[in-house]
């Protein structure tokens, strides 16, 4: 596919007015999401991804037919509520005020008395508050991120709608990513963004604690085996370290650039490298390695 013809699709594929994710998220293909566009195959059936986060591949796309999954209950339980009632949950965010006063009171809110709006509420206004939109519970199960600095501008209500919409007809699942990948049949594509942890630094539950590690990469490679038998396209993002290289030694490969968005200090945020990989190459042929 020539260049001109990939920029084409990509240009089509977001010609309304961009469809931003309504959630900041830890590790988010938001700077990646013009190369992963041109990865996406022209056509496919139902759209299915596993490692939902915030979902911003799936946003741009606005997929007709779409599998989101995450273990992340929460979440998950959050764009069930938006699907259903944008205006009301964007409503109530709003009302709670910016101070950080407030921020730490409604963190410190048993969320169990809430009712499904004030808890998708408050999930909403705790990530777009929290520093680099890291979900992370303490051993009791309470979320406890500290308010961050540069929290952006919340959505407007017509964003929340515009992602209510999207997300209306999606089946939403809070389960583990096999669980996900096990629907998808032959015409279907499937996208993976499994969390990357950083070896060299210690963890801190930035995607929740049991979360996929690089322990998981041997069972990841035998899930990207079934789908290829089972002629499902799929496309990976990963950190491009030794033991996901392992893992796309089989597979067609482009590795690019992107900036980490977990770590604390703007060295550890410095570029990185990221690494696509799919069992369609002609998907992969026109982003340019890096």
């Amino acid at each position: 596919m020539s260049n001109n013809r990939v920029d084409e699709l990509a240009t089509r594929r977001t010609s309304q007015r961009p469809l931003e994710p309504l959630l900041r998220w830890a590790g988010s293909k938001r700077q990646l999401l013009k190369h992963l566009l041109r990865a996406v195959p022209a056509n496919y059936e139902t759209y299915v991804e596993p490692f939902a986060g915030s979902a911003c591949l799936f946003f741009a796309l606005r997929p007709k037919r779409a599998i989101l999954g995450d273990r992340n209950a929460a979440l998950i339980d959050t764009y069930r509520v938006i699907a259903q009632h944008p205006r009301l949950v964007r409503r109530r965010v709003q009302s709670f005020g910016s101070a950080p006063a407030a921020y730490y009171k409604l963190r410190e809110e048993d969320e169990s008395r809430l009712d499904p709006i004030g808890r998708a509420a408050r999930f909403v206004y705790l990530n777009r508050n929290c520093f680099n939109g890291v979900y992370r519970l303490n051993r009791r199960g309470r979320f406890n991120v500290p308010r961050g600095v540069k929290t952006g501008k919340l959505p407007s209500e017509i964003d929340f709608v515009r992602c209510s919409n999207a997300l209306r007809g999606t089946r939403l699942l809070a389960c583990d990513y096999r669980e996900v990948i096990a629907m998808a049949v032959k015409g279907d594509f499937v996208y993976l963004d499994p969390p990357y942890i950083d070896a060299s630094r210690r963890y801190r539950g930035e995607y929740g604690w049991g979360t996929f590690t690089s322990a998981d990469l041997p069972e990841l490679a035998n899930q990207l085996q079934i789908l290829d038998e089972r002629q499902v396209t799929f496309l990976v993002s990963y950190a491009s370290v030794g033991e996901f290289r392992r893992v796309a030694e089989k597979w067609a490969s482009r590795q690019i650039l992107a900036n980490r968005t977990v770590a604390s200090s703007p060295v550890r945020r410095a570029a990185t490298a990221e690494l696509l990989i799919s069992n369609r190459p002609p998907l992969l042929s026109d982003i340019e390695s890096q």
